[in-house]
């Protein structure tokens, strides 16, 4: 194969892997201390006394009582829960018969639910595979394969596979693999495994993750490739691996914040851990922000930090943006600038005056001029005119400029006659005082040829 396209097909592969993955299996890295099925031998079988009936596997260990299951001394077959009309006993009525399956009984329920799709459900198949996948992973992958008409149905049985496979014997499943030869379904079955060893073996699945990055980046650096198309393949390979870093941190997230934490913080340097440093702030942040913003502060100076500060300042000033806004600027600067625009917009519209106070005790920085930017912009609806003094005091010349610009579209919009007076003081090119004169005139005109025609119709 050609290597251009190999590396082409490759990172595809892992963007289509991590697409697939967020929309199908999206929770199962939820339960990190354990496994999806138990196995037990026979199949379950039900008896009944009135109008209740149990539902119990061969060895008798079960006794779980589903009212109105089944037919007396019949066994729960597919047909039986896609029978029955009650949602919650027809989703029991499956678990029991997935949660009682083997090895011998699998095939037959993977055939019956195949031959009935359309009286099932994506979702129940992708369950029954995963299970499968822990009771007998090569099995299941074989079965798969039918899918082979339907790509995306066969991607998404391939995860749920692979994944119930690999959170039992991860190894077996690496080793499945390593024989297939399509690069794109290799790319989406990586993306299982990441979610099966993540569910059972966290810091196992980091390992992993870690050893793809360095192979992938290996391949480019070796790979006689444009700088363009080497952009392209590092775009498509952050996706891929942002989307098994997500998968990883809510199986850390699930085992405790300071679990969580603590594994984000001995990452290497690079991508990778920011991507962990955003998925950890953002979900921290949401249940006590205040620790939050202690842990993050402790990494603000760091660059694999930006996004997590992001994520910080966002979810303080949902409940009180002045905080926010205080918060970010207190940290190195270099961390503030990307922070602290949502938080001055939110605290411009709920007190204007006192977020302007705090502008003005502002030293200037880039992070000044940032908040000013975001505070003009939401002022200019309402008093244009104060707002075009706030965009002046910007000391960036191009931010300056982009910031009165704006301002000056909203305000000849609202007020013609004002903004075209204080145009010529503005600051603001005679190039870029005509555009704005000239687009509003347009727009002016275009209503006038409007309005006109609208009289003429009546």
């Amino acid at each position: 194969m050609n290597k251009h396209l190999l590396l082409n097909t490759a990172w595809l592969a892992l963007a289509l892997g991590a697409f697939l993955f967020g929309r199908s299996t999206s929770g199962d890295s939820a339960e990190p201390a354990g496994t999806l099925i138990r196995k037990s031998t026979g199949n379950p079988s039900i008896s009944r006394s009135g109008p209740q009936a149990r539902v119990t596997g061969s060895t008798g260990n079960a006794n779980r009582i589903i009212p109105g299951a089944g037919q007396g001394g019949a066994s729960v077959s597919v047909g039986d829960f896609l029978k029955e009309r009650d949602p919650l006993l027809a989703n029991r009525m499956f678990a029991e018969l997935i949660l009682s399956m083997d090895a011998t009984s699998a095939g037959g329920i993977f055939e019956e639910l195949k031959s009935r799709r359309n009286q099932g459900s994506d979702e129940q198949m992708t369950l029954f595979l995963r299970a499968w996948g822990q009771i007998d992973g090569s099995a299941a992958m074989e079965a798969v394969d039918e899918f082979r008409k339907d790509p995306r149905r066969q991607a998404q049985a391939g995860i749920a596979a692979i994944s119930g496979w690999a959170s039992k014997d991860p190894e077996g499943a690496k080793a499945y693999l390593a024989t297939v030869d399509n690069e794109m379904a290799r790319g989406v079955l990586t993306q299982g495994i990441v979610s099966g060893m993540a569910s059972t073996d966290p810091d196992g699945a980091t390992d992993y993750v870690l050893e793809l990055d360095q192979i992938q980046r290996t391949q480019v650096a070796e790979g006689d490739t444009s700088e363009e198309r080497r952009q392209w393949f590092d775009r498509g390979r952050a996706y891929a691996f942002d989307r098994q870093l997500d998968t990883i941190a809510t199986a850390q997230i699930a085992l405790g914040m300071p679990n969580a934490t603590a594994w984000a913080e001995n990452l290497p340097e690079g991508t990778i851990k920011a991507s962990a440093f955003d998925r950890i702030a953002d979900r921290f942040a949401s249940e006590d922000p205040a620790a939050a913003a202690e842990w993050v502060r402790s990494h603000a100076d760091q660059e694999y930090a930006e996004r997590a500060v992001r994520e910080v300042a966002e979810e303080l000033g949902r409940e009180d943006p002045e905080q926010a806004v205080r918060w970010v600027a207190d940290l190195p600067e270099t961390t503030q600038s990307g922070a602290i625009s949502q938080s001055m917009e939110r605290w411009t519209r709920e007190d204007p005056v006192a977020a302007g106070n705090f502008l003005q005790d502002m030293a200037p920085s880039n992070s000044r001029d940032a908040a000013v930017k975001s505070y003009a912009n939401e002022l200019d609806g309402s008093d244009p005119q104060m707002a075009a003094e706030w965009a002046g005091s910007i000391a960036d010349d191009q931010m300056r400029s982009e910031t009165l610009n704006g301002v000056a579209r909203s305000w000849i919009r609202r007020d013609p006659e004002g903004a075209r007076a204080w145009l010529p003081g503005s600051g603001l090119s005679g190039d870029q005082q005509e555009r704005i004169v000239r687009d509003a005139d347009r727009r002016q005109q275009f209503r006038d040829r409007f309005r006109e025609g609208n009289q003429e119709d009546r």
